[in-house]
């Protein structure tokens, strides 16, 4: 399925569902910060596994579907799991009390997500582009 076969209505829809996720994850990405500032946070705010936040459910559900025959779509995939490989890493530093760690290992997690944010950001430059045709 090629961009050029979707109606300008339905990718102006997924330029917002795109939008969407993007808050998402961001929003995640600030709960993932917090808690190593010392604020609680439960688990289903930030959860560990990519599947399992809310941009994964996007991301492995409607995105795919939808968006995953292009190849922008599915680099996203890689930052997206190693975003969430270092906040496990994060996650169990704070369960130990090593704040220090946890901190540098956020920086790392930080760098991470703005690939991620940047490749996002290319998916809708895509899509959008397609609308302006």
């Amino acid at each position: 399925m090629n961009m050029r076969n979707i109606d300008t209505s339905t990718r102006k829809e997924m330029l917002g569902i795109i939008r969407k996720a993007k808050s998402s994850h961001i929003r995640w990405r600030s709960y993932a910060q917090g808690m190593v500032a010392g604020v609680e946070v439960k688990e289903q705010k930030a959860p560990v596994q990519h599947t399992d936040c809310k941009f994964g459910q996007w991301y492995y559900g409607e995105g795919a579907a939808r968006l995953g025959h292009l190849q922008i779509f599915e680099d996203i995939a890689s930052p997206h799991e190693m975003l969430h490989a270092i906040y496990a890493q994060i996650h169990e530093l704070v369960d130990k009390g090593e704040m220090e760690q946890a901190r540098k290992k956020l920086d790392e997690m930080i760098g991470v997500s703005r690939t991620l944010l940047d490749q996002i950001g290319l998916l809708e430059e895509e899509v959008h582009a397609e609308v302006d045709e």
